[in-house]
Formats: C-alpha cells, sequence, structure tokens
C-alpha cells in the first residue's frame, strides 16, 4: 500500500516521517505434524540507537492492527500506555495482517551526543505522510512551536493541564531558561486539556536513559506507516520501522513477532441505555444488516427511474469511471473523457490539471461488485432559511482487500417541501430519523431508509418528501456524486454531477468544492486566477475563525475550485503560501490568535478533500484546536467490527467524537426537545483537547483526539418561514463546466448565510 512521503526543509533539525517494509521468516520451529500455535505476540519496538550514537525514542504512538483478508479490526496499540518500555507487545490470532502507524506520532533525541537543533525551531516544516507532527504551528505542524521552543512553565506542565506529561519538568531546560528547540527561548504550555489518563513520564526521565525526557526533534518517515506480516505459526515475522533525523537513520527493528497460546479476555463493548439517542441510529447507520439490503445498482437504478427519464443505470456508472480515460482509451465514445478539456496543451478540468487513464476506469464494468457502508443524515447542511433540508447520503465501497479499494458517496440534497413554513419544512426528515433510534431490529431500520432513498418512504411521502435519490438532487445546485480512489498513486477524490443529453441523463466530472488548487496562495505561481483567487481566500477564510472544527467552512468561488483532490501535498494550503500573501493573511486577522499558518492548515482540513480525509488529520490548527482523525483516508470504513448491539462498518474518531455529537445538537435544536447523551461515547464535539478518550476506546475500537481545545459555539437561531422556492434543474450537458460552476454558485446565494449547523450556507460537504 503505497503512501505518499512528505519532504520539508526549515530552520533547525530536519524532521521527515516515514515507515519501511521488511518482512522475512525464519525457519519452522518445531514439529512439522504439530498444530501451528492459534496466537502469536507483536512486539513493537520503541527505542532505536543511531549510527552516530544517539539514542531516539518513538512518542505518541498509535498502532493499529487489521486482519489484512477480513479487515477485521484486532488492536489498538498506544505508546503512551506502556511507561518507559523499550518495546510493546500484544497477542493477535495467526494469519496474515496489517500494521499502521497513524498519524500523530514524533521522535524524541533521549541521549547521545548529537544536536536536536542548531538555533530555533523548523518555521516552514509540515509533517510527512507518517504523522502530525506534535503540537506546533509550522506550514503543516512539525514542531515548530509558537514563539520559540518547548519547555514547560512553572510547573503543572502537560499537553494541556494539570496532568499532561508529569508535571514541573520542562522539555527544555529549566522553567524559563533558554533550551527548548536548538535553544530558543520556551512559550507557555498549551491550553488546559491534558493527555486524560495517568501522568507520564514520571519525574525523572524514561527508565533506562540518565539524560531524562528528550527533546523532539523533526524525523522524515521513509517507508510505508501501512505494513504486512503473516503469522502462520512457529515462525518469526519482522517488520521494521525506518525513520531520519538529519543525517541520522534510525531502524526500530524490534517488530519480531512471537508464535505462543494464550487466552485475552476483553470487556464486552459498551451498549447505550434504553431511551439514549444513539447517533449510529439516528444520524449514521452504519450496521451491516441494515445495510445489506441495497447496493449501488439499486441505487443507480433510483436515480434513473425517479423524475421519469429512463435511462440504463448501468450507463450512468460507466460514464462516471470512463471519465478517467482519454477519449481514445475509453469505453463510452459518447462520454466526457479526461483530456477532453485542455490547458497549455496538458488534461484539464476548471483551467486546473487533471490526471489522465487512471486505474480507476477499469471500474467501468464492476457495476455489481459495490456493498454499502452506511446512511447518512446531513440534515446540518440545510439554510437556516430552510431553502432546502440538507443533504441524505449512502456511502459505497468495492473494496477487495487493502490494495484496491475505491469508495463512491451519493450526496442528495433534499428539497423542502413546505417553504412556506421554513426550516420547520425539513422536521419530518428529523423525526423519521429520530423514530430509528427506537429500532432495535436493524433489518427494519434498513428496509425504511431503503424505502426513503429508493421509492420513498410513506411518511415521508405523506409530509411531500419524494425518493431521497433522485436526478435532480444530485446536479448544479444541490448535491453531488464523489468517489475516493485507493487504486493509483497518488491516491484522489474526485466530483460529478447529472446533467441531461436530450431526454437522458448522464454524468459530468464536476471541479471539487471547497478545495482550491493549492499554487494560487503563492503569488509566484502565474496562475491568471491567481490574484482575484487569493481575494476570494482571504474572505472565506472568516469561516475558519470558530475554534470548533464541526463548524469551520471554507466556501471559494468557481474560478478557484481544483480539478481533483489528490494525496500529494499539493493543497497543502500553508506550505504553498508565498511570503506576501502570508503577510496579507497576517495583517487581515491580526487579534484573533491565529496566524497565516494555522489559517492555511484550518483551509486544508475545512476545505480540500484529502485535507480533511487524511493529509490534514490530526494536524495543530491553532488556538489549541487539533484537527479530527480520519480512518486514514475514510471516515466510514470498508471492514467491520463489533459495535455493541450489531456488526458495523465503524466511523472514524473524527465522526465519532466531533461531527456526529454535533449534528445530535443541530437535530436537536430543529425538533425544540432535548436528547439525552450517550455515556458510550468517549468524547464530545468541542470539550476541550481533553487527550485520549480517559482511556477509553472511540467508536470501532481505536483511539484518538478527544475534541478541540476550542468553546462550544451557539448554533444560529432557527428562522421563521417563509423560506426563498428555489428552482433546481437538470442543465444540458454540452453547457460548459464553468458556466454550470457559475450557476451552482448563483443558486447557492438563495441560501442565505448561515446552515442549521453554523456554517456558510454554501458549503457542499
Amino acid at each position: 500500500m503505497n503512501r505518499c512521503v512528505r519532504v520539508f526543509t526549515g530552520i533547525g533539525v530536519l524532521v521527515a516521517l516515514g515507515l519501511s517494509n521488511v518482512i522475512g521468516c525464519s525457519d519452522s520451529k518445531g514439529d512439522a505434524q504439530e498444530q501451528p500455535a492459534s496466537t502469536g505476540k507483536l512486539r513493537l519496538g520503541l527505542t532505536a540507537r543511531a549510527q552516530s550514537g544517539n539514542v531516539y525514542r518513538l512518542r505518541n504512538a498509535f498502532f493499529d492492527v487489521v486482519n489484512s483478508r477480513t479487515g477485521e479490526f484486532e488492536a489498538s496499540l498506544f505508546s503512551e500506555d506502556f511507561g518507559n518500555v523499550d518495546e510493546i507487545t500484544t497477542l493477535i490470532d495467526r494469519g496474515s495482517h496489517l500494521v499502521t502507524l497513524q498519524p500523530g506520532w514524533f521522535l524524541e533525541i533521549v541521549t547521545g551526543g548529537g544536536s536536536a537543533g542548531t538555533g530555533g525551531v523548523a518555521t516552514g516544516g509540515a509533517p510527512s505522510k507518517g504523522g502530525g507532527g506534535f503540537i506546533g504551528k509550522g506550514t503543516g505542524g512539525s514542531p515548530s512551536f509558537p514563539e520559540g521552543g518547548f519547555a514547560g512553565d512553572d510547573g503543572d506542565f502537560g499537553f494541556g493541564g494539570d496532568l499532561g506529561f508529569g508535571g514541573d519538568f520542562s522539555f527544555g531546560g529549566d522553567p524559563g531558561s533558554s533550551g527548548g528547540f536548538g535553544g530558543e527561548p520556551v512559550p507557555p504550555p498549551p491550553p488546559p486539556g491534558g493527555f486524560g489518563g495517568e501522568p507520564f513520564p514520571p519525574q525523572g526521565g524514561f527508565a533506562g536513559f540518565p539524560d531524562g525526557p528528550g527533546q523532539p526533534v523533526d524525523a522524515q518517515l521513509l517507508s510505508d506507516a501501512v505494513q504486512f506480516f503473516f503469522l502462520n505459526g512457529g515462525d518469526d515475522a519482522f517488520v521494521t520501522y525506518v525513520f531520519q533525523v538529519g543525517g541520522d537513520v534510525i531502524d526500530f527493528d524490534k517488530g519480531r513477532l512471537h508464535i505462543g497460546i494464550a487466552v485475552d479476555e476483553v470487556e464486552p463493548p459498551c451498549v447505550a441505555p434504553e431511551g439514549v439517542i444513539d447517533p449510529r441510529r439516528a444520524l449514521f447507520e452504519n450496521s451491516v444488516p441494515a445495510l445489506s439490503s441495497v447496493a449501488l445498482s439499486d441505487a443507480f437504478e433510483a436515480i434513473a427511474a425517479n423524475e421519469g427519464h429512463g435511462t440504463d443505470p448501468e450507463l450512468l456508472y460507466q460514464q462516471l469511471f470512463d471519465s478517467y480515460a482519454s477519449a481514445e482509451n475509453a469505453v463510452l465514445p459518447d462520454a466526457v473523457h479526461c483530456g477532453d478539456e485542455t490547458t497549455d496543451g496538458q488534461p484539464s478540468l476548471n483551467g486546473y490539471p487533471l490526471t489522465c487513464d487512471r486505474v480507476e476506469h477499469a471500474q467501468v464494468d464492476n457495476f455489481f461488485e459495490w456493498f454499502a457502508t452506511g446512511f447518512v443524515n446531513r440534515m446540518d447542511l440545510a439554510p437556516q432559511n430552510g431553502a432546502h433540508c440538507g443533504q441524505q447520503r449512502m456511502i459505497f465501497s468495492n473494496s477487495n482487500g487493502f490494495g484496491s479499494r475505491v469508495f463512491m458517496i451519493i450526496e442528495a440534497q433534499i428539497p423542502n417541501p413546505a417553504p412556506e413554513l421554513g426550516i420547520q419544512g425539513c422536521v419530518p426528515i428529523a423525526r423519521f430519523w429520530l423514530d430509528q433510534n427506537s429500532i432495535d431490529d436493524p433489518f427494519e431500520r434498513g428496509a425504511r431508509l431503503r424505502d426513503a432513498f429508493l421509492f420513498g418512504h410513506p411518511d415521508l411521502l405523506a409530509a411531500g418528501f419524494g425518493p431521497f435519490l433522485s436526478p435532480s438532487h444530485v446536479t448544479v445546485g444541490s448535491g453531488q456524486i464523489r468517489t475516493n480512489n485507493f487504486v493509483q498513486d497518488p491516491w484522489l477524490l474526485r466530483e460529478f454531477k447529472l446533467a441531461v443529453d436530450g431526454d437522458e441523463l448522464t454524468v459530468l466530472p464536476f471541479p471539487t468544492a471547497e478545495a482550491p488548487n493549492g499554487n494560487l496562495f503563492n503569488e509566484l505561481s502565474g496562475l491568471p486566477q491567481g490574484e482575484a483567487c487569493r481575494e476570494n481566500i482571504l474572505d472565506a477564510m472568516e469561516g475558519l475563525l470558530t475554534n470548533d472544527p464541526a463548524q469551520m467552512s471554507f466556501v471559494v468561488s468557481q474560478e478557484c475550485k481544483d480539478a481533483e483532490s489528490r494525496n500529494d501535498f499539493s493543497q497543502d494550503y500553508a506550505a504553498n503560501m508565498s511570503s506576501g500573501f502570508i503577510d496579507q493573511i497576517n495583517e487581515r486577522f491580526g487579534g484573533t490568535g491565529l496566524d497565516a499558518f494555522d489559517l492555511g492548515n484550518r483551509a486544508w482540513f475545512a476545505g480540500s478533500c484529502i485535507g480533511c480525509h487524511n493529509e490534514a488529520a490530526g494536524l495543530f490548527l491553532g488556538n489549541g484546536v487539533f484537527a479530527p482523525l480520519s480512518h486514514d483516508f475514510v471516515h466510514s470504513a470498508d471492514f467491520t467490527t463489533d459495535c455493541g448491539d450489531t456488526v458495523c462498518f465503524p466511523e472514524s474518531d473524527a465522526m465519532a467524537r466531533v461531527f456526529l455529537p454535533q449534528r445530535l445538537q443541530v437535530m436537536s435544536n430543529l425538533l425544540g426537545i432535548e436528547l439525552p447523551s450517550n455515556p458510550c461515547e468517549g468524547g464530545g464535539g468541542n470539550g476541550g483537547f481533553g487527550g485520549f478518550a480517559g482511556g477509553a476506546p472511540s467508536t470501532g475500537g481505536s483511539f484518538g483526539f478527544a475534541g478541540s481545545a476550542g468553546e462550544e459555539e451557539p448554533l444560529p437561531e432557527l428562522l421563521p418561514g417563509p423560506a426563498p422556492e428555489v428552482e433546481i434543474s437538470l442543465p444540458e450537458a454540452s453547457t460548459p463546466v464553468e458556466e454550470l460552476d457559475e450557476r451552482d454558485a448563483e443558486i447557492r446565494e438563495e441560501y442565505g448565510e448561515l446552515t442549521i449547523g453554523n456554517r456558510s450556507a454554501q458549503v457542499t460537504h
């Protein structure tokens, strides 16, 4: 599984993050006739000595282990849970497995003669593909801390409060002294929060290293974060992590998996008591039984049939994936293809580069191989004025293993059938979803949702709502279809809308809202749209000033939207900023507590598709706020786990701890009722950087950030009716994409200023 490695430079020590994959097997031990052991022991080394003699320690490291054949989650290991040990261990079943080092780790020098820094901190750094750096404010979260190094205040020091790393010590010297990172003055500690759990490490430093706590250093990941190993019983499998710090290369080579037999007892998953609203039922249905009755072919059949166009549903599907090929390599001669538009002789869309002849084109004949992983209630996207009722979504995957995965999400925007009532005209959908909470049978819940999406549920039909999946719900001015592709480097996301060619429906590639091209942040890029887009970007940054990640929005104009969102850090907006544009941002937003790099990182998280899905996960966003974590490129997994009352496709940490709690508040506000909280949820959307979930696993069994450091912002008041009556019609497929996007923006102006979730009413995601 290839992963992008991002290499960057900065003042002081260079950090790069990466992993390499070294797999080996010894000769079989023991009698070949004996039955192999049923479990094996996974060992993951945490300390290593480089060729210079320096000793380094891996910190804040999450390792997730899954069965590579079934995708079943097997273990989540967090380095800070094991104290000052040289390695951590756990028991796993024999078979083929994948171990993933998740973003958020950092490396520190513990002892040795080498210098960790030579004159300050990295001010232009950013995390590579291996992690989120530390808590710094560089152009991607590398250890470039505010105002200098990192060294503790006057006691009670920690990752944000009175617990943290153990109190009363500094990373770079005595309180107030020089030291820190390369001799710079130390900053004050971050805002309250802390690591949640026992103080770590205890005073006196790490076991076995007399020099005490180490200094974080910039480090590069040289290899894959995801590594494969196989246990057959009686053999050894080796997993090696390789990092680079300056001229040092550090091999963490203690990843030896020893076979043994043991019984592991675990607590049963938490089940919410009766009467509590379960977000998995009222907002995000991810139960495997509930989803088993619907396939992607059903969804396209509904879109093709509803509104009476009579188009072949498989043809619509094929048009979408045929667009990944150039005309000479395509299957359908009349479809829109990559390279139909060019800029400076290169394939493009909306004037920006588009990669052609992607391997995903092979999906053109894979119509019946997809399975559903989620029904999603996005009523929080409804405008405050009730111009529409938000989105209803279905997520599909055709994953055939971790080396070949494609996702599709159909995001249908639902019209308000009673605009005279304003936003209250949307209440029947909220009640429909709330009723799901009281239905314990997942098959029954799935049947109700299948009806609502494909045909129209009787309760909703009576209230004036048609089927959710209809052509006008995924076109200009309304919703869209998006793909998330993991087949070929770079991994990427694309967007599509429906149009008509005569009486027939057709699929059109569309620019990725709300993701501007990264070069627009650079005054020297020479893009003709650059000056106008930088002015637009400054205006769009007003939607990033909230400290609640669930309420951040970043909406740019038509001419700024990128052709696709690629996993190559081209949409790392902070890293692309030129010095002049940095000055403009700092001048405009001075006094907010946020600088240009903070706002660039927030735009990366809130605007870029790939940012929210992976590249900005765990990133420091300024004002004590961290971007929540995804499932490594997805927010709805394509593997299953035990969710207590059902087997489900687990949602990401970001969904469980940030987005779903906030959306539940939005539903409560719309219905005018108080919804009791769920004691099984380990954190809230805005509960402060409370550490790592107090030791409780997040949904799906993985750990992650508990929330942001910002205070919860109130939801906007619901506006009384009437709502503006917005006309949505399918455009002609021959219309240039620039005109279609301009029409899309004109329609969205009628949606007013805010959604009921307190984001810009022009958002689409």
